[in-house]
C-alpha cells in the first residue's frame, strides 16, 4: 500500500500559550511531521505536513492524523480546519523544515514570505485563508 502524504491548514483566534505550543512541538516530534507555525497576535495559524497516518500510512493515529488530535485537545479558540489535501511530496522539508521539527512565526508577511519560495503552497495557502478566489 502506497504512503498517503497529507497537508492541512488550520486557523485559531491566536497562538500564544507557551504550553499549548511546546505541546505543538512534542508532538511533532512523536508523529514525524513538519510544521510551520504563525504564533503570537491573532491569527494563529497552523501548517502540517506528513504521511496521514501511522507509520504503514494507515488510518491508526499517527502522523498527521495524530497531531492533528492533540491541536483538537488543545481547545483553541475559534479553532477551523480551512484545508486538507493529499500531496506528493512534503513541499515543507524544501523549505527546511525536517520531519519531526517546528518552525515558529510571529508575523503573517513573514510567514507568507517563506511559503513564496515555493509557488504552489504559496497559491493553496493563500486560497486556504481566504485571501484570494480560485
Amino acid at each position: 500500500m502506497p504512503i498517503k502524504l497529507t497537508r492541512l491548514l488550520i486557523k485559531t483566534h491566536h497562538m500564544t500559550s507557551r504550553k499549548k505550543i511546546s505541546a505543538l512541538t512534542k508532538a511533532a516530534g512523536k508523529y514525524n511531521v513538519s510544521v510551520l507555525l504563525k504564533v503570537g497576535s491573532p491569527p494563529g495559524i497552523m501548517l502540517c505536513e506528513g504521511v496521514e497516518g501511522g507509520r504503514d500510512g494507515g488510518k491508526e493515529e499517527g502522523g498527521v492524523k495524530g497531531w492533528e488530535g492533540v491541536v483538537r485537545r488543545l481547545r483553541y479558540k475559534d479553532i477551523q480546519l480551512l484545508e486538507r489535501e493529499e500531496i506528493p511530496e512534503l513541499a515543507l522539508v524544501r523549505l527546511g523544515i525536517r520531519e519531526g521539527d517546528v518552525l515558529e512565526i510571529e508575523e503573517i508577511k513573514e510567514f507568507g514570505r517563506l511559503l513564496e519560495r515555493d509557488p504552489g503552497l504559496f497559491g493553496w495557502w493563500r486560497r486556504g485563508m481566504g485571501f484570494v478566489r480560485d
